[in-house]
């Protein structure tokens, strides 16, 4: 209570702090409303009691006759406090037969205090969220709505309510990110990636194996060049198929050595003339090629 008065008197300096009627002062500040607030009288020292804060006040003459009169029976303070109900200071207050009113509207208006404690105020809260000096109630309220969307974010990633507070918040963000369950160890990668590249590898052989064996049951690809031919299937699948698409049939179909056509020469330590012309259209070395057809008859 102590702080509170020393407050109130701070905040009022060399001026007293009134009491109307009605608590006139306050609407007359609406827009819309207006009017007069005549004083009732003026409070002009605050005293803590061990049941409450008194008042010593100075009654107008008119104030005094009325209230002898029992035209006005109540004093009903106004003050100012924070979320949790704490009382930050008495305004003043008003002679009245209906105290404690309801004044809800007029607080959601903005227009109860607009002395330069609210201004300052303002200012205050404005250079917390980061704003200029020139940031107005709106700047304000949307900064702090931005906020609370991105406190509401973190809360949902979180798992965990936003009213939980920001400490809760960042406490269950840091215990999701250091959960061992939602990664998976860096052997086990490496493991399914080798299994994987083995599994491509088997199925490109396979698959240059398969075309190589039908080249050559075409004739396009003699016995003899078949390991070439594999491996050039399964580097370059599609420039394989070309080759094969566009080479002659050089091997009767089902035979193991090149087709030696009627007139040509070939045979035994020679080759013939076409098989020199596969040697060069494949790169294949001739004295190799005639190795392997020896063998390949054997």
């Amino acid at each position: 209570m102590a702080a509170i008065i020393e407050r109130s008197l701070a905040r009022a300096g060399a001026t007293e702090i009134v009491i109307d009627y009605d608590h006139q002062s306050v609407f007359a500040a609406v827009p819309g409303v207006g009017g007069t607030a005549p004083a009732a009288g003026w409070i002009a020292r605050l005293e803590a009691r061990d049941d409450g804060i008194w008042a010593q006040v100075r009654w107008t003459e008119a104030a005094s006759a009325r209230i002898r009169a029992g035209e006005y029976r109540y004093l009903s303070p106004v003050y100012t406090h924070d979320a949790a109900g704490h009382v930050g200071v008495v305004l003043n207050a008003g002679l009245t037969n209906t105290p404690n009113l309801d004044l809800a509207g007029v607080v959601t208006a903005g227009v109860l205090f607009t002395d330069t404690d609210t201004e300052a105020t303002m200012k205050t809260i404005a250079a917390k969220l980061g704003l200029g000096d020139t940031a107005g109630e709106a700047d304000i309220l949307a900064a702090i709505a931005a906020m609370q969307a991105d406190l509401k974010a973190l809360a949902d990633a979180g798992g965990v309510a936003v009213q939980s507070g920001a400490t809760a918040i960042a406490a269950a963000i840091k215990a999701k990110a250091a959960d061992p369950s939602r990664f998976v160890p860096v052997d086990q990668v490496v493991a399914v990636q080798s299994q994987l590249k083995a599994l491509q590898d088997q199925i490109a052989a396979q698959s240059a194996t398969s075309a190589v064996e039908a080249a050559m049951a075409a004739g396009k690809v003699a016995p003899a060049t078949k390991d070439w031919a594999v491996s050039y299937a399964k580097q370059d699948p599609a420039g394989f198929k070309a080759f094969v698409d566009a080479a002659p049939v050089i091997v009767a179909p089902g035979a193991k050595t090149a087709a030696v056509p009627p007139g040509a020469t070939g045979g035994g330590d020679q080759l013939s003339a076409e098989e020199i012309a596969v040697c060069k259209q494949m790169g294949l070395d001739q004295a190799t090629y005639l190795k392997t057809r020896k063998q390949e008859a054997v």
